[in-house]
């Protein structure tokens, strides 16, 4: 007789039940316990704003502050501060999303067949555990989303800042036609901006997706063979990815917003002054 299965690994979210003619996917309830928390943490930074600031709200402008002179060092203090919201929000959700993946009760307390069960099952139904709670990066609907709201974002801040002359020609650079041959590759790596800007969303969504999944799948295959191997070694290894892979996806849309709102008369005029400089 088997004493159990390694558990049920399923890239799709799975169904809990629906609301209102809404599928509630494990990971979308778990989206919305991160919410929460996100609120109640703003709260409690935010309840009291002493001039000397001590406890939650000194932690909380902590956070703030660096992460405005993180943005503002490359961006910036004009346009760092109109990035700063799009950053930090992505920052913030994405590690507080990637650090759930860690806490007991995640991936592990679920139903099978709509009865509850906490814990590890064992024999043939062992692997046919749902899990109620599931990361929310671990869902390629919400990294792709966010890479739409990060690509679409960068091109707003681009016709904001460029103005709409200025923003299409980057892509659509027919001046360039006329300065001979070496125009029409000007020209033609205009249009293949925008593959690019394209491959972003897919770039975004599934690095982040990948990663966070992997790790995911790792720590609940090793929780089944080696519980306590597992919270020593992979445990902390998981934290360092989640913190790294919400500091790639905040600071990557930074860069790609800081260069999407840079002309190419303004690449083209730094570029002369840096060869009379030389």
């Amino acid at each position: 007789m088997q004493l159990w299965k390694l558990p049920n690994i399923s890239i799709a979210p799975e169904q809990l039940f629906t609301l209102f003619g809404f599928s509630i996917t494990n990971t979308l309830l778990c989206t919305w316990i991160v919410i929460a928390i996100l609120f109640f943490v703003c709260y409690l930074g935010t309840r009291r704003q002493d001039l000397i600031p001590s406890g939650m709200q000194n932690a909380f402008e902590y956070v703030v502050e660096g992460l405005l002179g993180l943005v503002e060092s490359v961006s910036g203090k004009k346009k760092g501060r109109k990035f700063f919201p799009f950053v930090a929000s992505f920052f913030i959700f994405i590690l507080f999303a990637n650090l759930l993946d860690v806490i007991p009760g995640v991936d592990t307390i679920g139903q099978v067949d709509g009865a509850s069960h906490v814990g590890l099952l064992w024999g043939a139904e062992s692997n046919k555990i749902i899990t109620w709670l599931r990361p929310p990066t671990t869902d390629l609907n919400l990294t792709l989303a966010m890479a739409l709201v990060s690509v679409v974002a960068t091109q707003f801040f681009g016709f904001a800042i460029l103005g709409a002359k200025g923003q299409l020609s980057k892509y659509f650079n027919f001046a360039a036609l006329r300065r001979g041959p070496m125009g029409i590759v000007d020209f033609v790596v205009g249009l293949l901006e925008i593959i690019s800007e394209l491959g972003r969303l897919v770039s975004f969504s599934f690095r982040l997706f990948g990663n966070i999944f992997a790790g995911s799948v790792l720590l609940a295959v090793f929780a089944f063979l080696l519980p306590v191997v597992t919270s020593i070694l992979f445990v902390p290894f998981e934290l360092f990815v989640g913190a790294i892979q919400a500091f790639v996806f905040g600071f990557l849309t930074l860069v790609f917003m800081e260069v999407g709102t840079i002309s190419h008369s303004h690449e083209e005029s730094g570029a002369h002054e840096a060869t009379a400089a030389h």
